[in-house]
């Protein structure tokens, strides 16, 4: 009954919006604020040719793509959690959205300590999840129709 409860009653708009704003939080983490630290950090190597910066280029709009779906999938999941759990404020919303960071960044710490990544990168990505997270708890929790 929760779900469907859910699905009929959702703020669908409040739930998209949430999504773009932690799909632009990652653009501005991974390029503005994090790009050659997070680079180095996961030893990419970046494209010098420009046969491999074309490749590069082609395959980017079906990552960001991919990365949007995801952030949809999420805010869904965020917004079924809000609604569950009542969450109607901002600081109700931060708390929450402070909890399923977390939940989330807590596993990638246990994944890059596994694979030798330096905390940097850890407070990066992590931080990345936490930050976008809350940010979708607090829209989806404050928003109503």
């Amino acid at each position: 009954m929760l779900l469907n409860d859910f699905f009929a009653n959702a703020n669908w708009l409040a739930i998209g919006v949430a999504a773009l704003a932690y799909w632009c939080l990652g653009a501005l983490f991974y390029s503005a604020l994090f790009k050659k630290a997070w680079i180095a950090g996961h030893k990419i190597e970046m494209p010098t040719t420009p046969d491999e910066i074309a490749k590069m280029k082609k395959s980017m709009p079906m990552v960001m793509i991919m990365g949007l779906l995801m952030n949809i999938a999420v805010a869904v999941i965020v917004g079924m959690l809000v609604m569950a759990l009542g969450s109607m404020h901002c600081i109700a919303g931060m708390k929450l959205g402070l909890a399923l960071g977390a939940l989330g960044a807590i596993p990638l710490l246990m994944s890059h300590s596994y694979t030798m990544k330096s905390m940097m990168l850890w407070v990066i990505d992590g931080g990345y999840h936490v930050i976008g997270i809350m940010l979708m708890t607090i829209i989806i929790s404050v928003w109503h129709k």
